[in-house]
């Protein structure tokens, strides 16, 4: 297999087989795979990308800005109960009028408008707390 330094394409090129990255790859315009593509180390996108079939992560992802899903996001794993009791009462807080900016899950209602949840300790004890986006 042949072996390059430096390798400068001005057109397009079709790779048949794979494409082994081991170092950094910095793309200027678009990818587009029409195959599966395995990344050993990171992946930065400073632009946009589009992923429309399966992107699976081990890890986790992290976001700065907002990570957007069309339909669900779902966690496959089943939440455990502690094996202590609860020590309060939990309740379900609306607040009408909120912060425009305010952190948390963002899901739509049946109103079609959105609304975030987040966790809610203005009394002291954690609460979930739901404001109109």
């Amino acid at each position: 297999m042949p072996t390059f330094d430096n390798i400068l394409v001005t057109g397009s090129q079709t790779i048949q087989n794979d494409l082994h990255v081991n170092g950094n790859e910095t793309i200027d315009s678009n990818l587009h795979l029409n195959g599966s593509q395995t990344i050993m180390g990171s992946l930065n996108v400073n632009g946009s990308e589009s992923i429309l079939g399966h992107l699976g992560v081990t890890g986790e992802i992290s976001g700065a800005g907002t990570i957007k899903t069309a339909t669900r996001l779902i966690a496959v794993n089943q939440a455990l109960s502690p094996v202590s009791a609860p020590t309060s009462l939990q309740q379900v807080r609306y607040f009408a009028v909120g912060v425009s900016s305010q952190t948390g899950l963002v899901l739509k209602g049946t109103d079609g408008n959105d609304y975030v949840l987040f966790i809610d300790l203005t009394g002291g004890t954690p609460n979930i707390g739901i404001q109109r986006a």
